[in-house]
């Protein structure tokens, strides 16, 4: 097998290690979630061997799982944190509203369809409030024939 095929990159050993350090797990914890032994874990991370395709599909969805939890708690800048009502009124006021309608999922979690002028089907609000939120992160693939409303279905998850 040629190298460009393999899925396993070079620097897998710095990997391993930096995404169980990320998600706060030990060799063994990490190779719980893996499906592995710790000894082989060990390994990977000194380089002693190659994790198998499978293996290293596992850790690279853990990787993912630690780029979007940093992405999540990130703490903001002392920029963006900054506010600035010095601009015109019109602006100030389509700024706090959108803030107060972005917090208003946590009374409701159907808040978007509710003051949105489309008018989801019944099958659309249970595929989206009672299956596809409570995934995280999601993991859906939307298809289905033309025009039954997938294109909704991703505005009601939005």
């Amino acid at each position: 097998m040629s190298p460009a095929a393999d899925p396993v990159p070079l620097d897998y050993p710095e990997r391993v290690r930096a995404v169980r350090r990320r998600l706060g797990l030990t060799q063994t914890e990490l190779a719980e979630r893996v499906g592995v032994s710790f000894a082989t874990v060990n390994r990977w991370e000194n380089r002693h061997t190659r994790p198998a395709r499978m293996a290293w599909r596992q850790v690279a969805s853990l990787e993912a799982e630690a780029a979007e939890r940093e992405w999540m708690v990130r703490e903001p800048t002392a920029e963006e944190m900054t506010v600035d009502f010095s601009s015109e009124p019109e602006v100030v006021t389509a700024v706090a509203e959108a803030e107060r309608l972005s917090h208003g999922y946590l009374s409701n979690p159907a808040f978007a369809a509710e003051i949105s002028s489309v008018d989801p089907l019944p099958h659309q609000r249970v595929a989206v409030y009672e299956r596809m939120l409570k995934q995280r992160p999601l993991r859906f693939l939307l298809a289905d024939d033309a025009g039954a409303g997938k294109t909704i279905m991703t505005g009601l998850y939005l």
